[in-house]
Parts: structure tokens; C-alpha cells; sequence
């Protein structure tokens, strides 16, 4: 099975859309597929038409059993673990997540004061995945879009990790920043990550700006890591899809962005070495 992450520092990138949209795609494609909101605005449990205020247990519940009580997760899960309309499965979040990252701060102002690397917070999250990853083909983590203890351990929980970046100039420029954080990563805690692809969204394909981006970012990356072949065309049923509540192969079948994530699925996840570019000119 795999892990995958969606991250990117940058907000508005697409993120919390592929996440569901990706999921529902390999789901269609008759695997197991698990989704988990990583991210305190809780975006894709709003996504998935579940409202984040009503989950009684969340991620932020089974990343506290992780290190209090880890004997109980198999319990937190049973409770946790939403089954969607489309066959997916969804851990959600809610505000109890932005809580924990506190949690995490203080795991780590402790960590570097006593030196104990059994209690690292950059792994609690790895340990709620491993406990559950054999019941799934994939699991998919969406993030937040800063740069703290909770994407750390998005990424220290993945296997490979997708960044979504808009085909606009002020978004790809921002993928060095990116990079730079899974560098960060690989070496202190997850050497295993690598990058699935970056993924061009909201893509005007008819505008020279989408295609000089588009280009820039395959001549720029394209030899260290993926570029997805498919961008993930403009749409405003795409914007509008989060909330319904539907990915876009419910809410709307025939459209290009459907298409667009159903390649996206077909090309498969690609792993490769982070870049070791640190600056993007456009």
C-alpha cells in the first residue's frame, strides 16, 4: 500500500481538491482508499460534506492516543473512521487539531531539552497511519499550507508526497519553498519520502501564462522530479464541488477536470528524489 501526502505551503493551490478527487479516482479504480484531514481549517471533512463541529472523534483524538495511550487506537478508529457516500473512508479534523499542534510545540521544546528520541513529535501522526495503513491500497493526507509540526508530520508520515502548484506565476514560484521544507524532512526524519509529481491545477489552458508556467516548471523540475502529463483544467464546478460535498466525478461526471483526475490516477505515482534546486525563475 502507499501513503500519500498533498502538500504545499502555499495556500489555494488545489491541495484539499486533489486530495478528494484523487481518492475518488483510485476509488472508481476499485482500490481501498483511505482519506485523512491533516489540516486545522478541516477543509476536507467540509469536502466531504461532513461538518468538521459535529465529529466527535478526529485525527486530533488518535494523534493524542498515539502518545498517550496508543494500546487504545484500534478503539479511536472503530469511532473515527467516517464511510463515505463514494466508498471512500474519511478521518475528519476540526478545531481540536489546531489545539494539538500546541501539544506538538511543546513535544518538541521537550524533546531538544532532554534529548529523548523516543518521544519525537514529528512521528506521532506515522504512528496513527502504520496502525491502520494494511486495511487500505492508499491512504491520502491532505495538509495545511503552513510551514509547522503538523506538515512535518504529514510528510514524515508519507511514503511519497504530490504538490499541487497553480499554473500562475506567484504559485510556482513558490515551489522552492516547498521543496526546501521536504529536504528538511527527508533528512531528519523520513529519508525513505519521495516526490510523487507536482501537479499544475486551476490550468487556463487557452492563456500564454498557463503554458509558459507549465513549461517553465516541466524545463525547471521535470529531470529530478514528476510533472503530471494531465494539468487539472479550470473549472468553476471545480470550485463549487467542495461544497456539495461530492468529488467532481459525482457533481459533475462529464467534466474536463474529471477527466484531468482520472489520468491523474492512470499515470500512477510516480517516486523520484526531491530537487535539489533552491530557487525557481520564471
Amino acid at each position: 500500500m502507499k501513503v500519500i501526502s498533498i502538500v504545499s505551503i502555499k495556500g489555494g493551490t488545489g491541495k484539499t481538491t486533489t486530495a478528494v478527487n484523487l481518492g475518488a479516482a483510485l476509488t472508481r479504480k476499485g482500490s481501498r482508499v483511505l482519506l485523512i484531514d491533516a489540516d486545522g481549517h478541516a477543509n476536507l471533512t467540509k469536502a466531504c460534506g461532513k461538518v468538521p463541529i459535529e465529529q466527535k472523534v478526529t485525527i486530533a483524538n488518535l494523534m493524542a492516543q498515539a502518545v498517550d495511550d496508543p494500546e487504545m487506537l484500534e478503539s479511536g478508529f472503530s469511532r473515527a473512521i467516517l464511510h463515505l457516500d463514494e466508498g471512500m473512508d474519511l478521518i475528519p479534523a476540526n478545531h481540536k487539531l489546531s489545539n494539538f499542534l500546541t501539544r506538538l510545540v511543546v513535544m518538541k521544546t521537550s524533546q531538544q531539552m532532554y534529548n529523548d528520541p523516543n518521544e519525537r513529535c514529528e512521528f506521532v501522526l506515522k504512528k496513527v497511519v502504520d496502525a491502520v495503513r494494511d486495511r487500505y491500497d492508499y491512504i491520502i493526507i491532505d495538509s495545511g499550507s503552513t510551514r509547522d509540526e503538523l506538515v512535518i508530520n504529514v510528510l514524515t508520515a508519507a511514503d511519497e508526497v504530490i504538490v499541487p502548484v497553480q499554473a500562475v506565476y506567484l504559485d510556482a514560484d513558490g515551489l522552492p519553498d516547498t521543496f526546501d521544507m521536504i529536504r528538511v524532512v527527508q533528512t531528519n526524519c523520513n529519508p525513505d519520502l519521495k516526490v510523487g509529481g507536482v501537479l499544475l491545477t486551476m490550468y487556463h489552458k487557452r492563456t500564454n501564462l498557463a503554458k509558459a508556467v507549465r513549461e517553465n516548471v516541466s524545463t525547471l523540475y521535470g529531470q529530478e522530479v514528476h510533472v503530471f502529463g494531465q494539468p487539472i483544467d479550470y473549472s468553476i464546478r471545480v470550485a463549487e464541488q467542495p461544497m456539495v460535498g461530492e468529488s467532481i466525478f459525482e457533481y459533475e461526471p462529464s467534466n474536463p477536470a474529471a477527466n484531468s483526475y482520472a489520468a491523474m490516477a492512470e499515470e500512477g505515482i510516480i517516486s523520484v528524489n526531491c530537487p535539489e534546486r533552491s530557487t525557481f525563475d520564471i
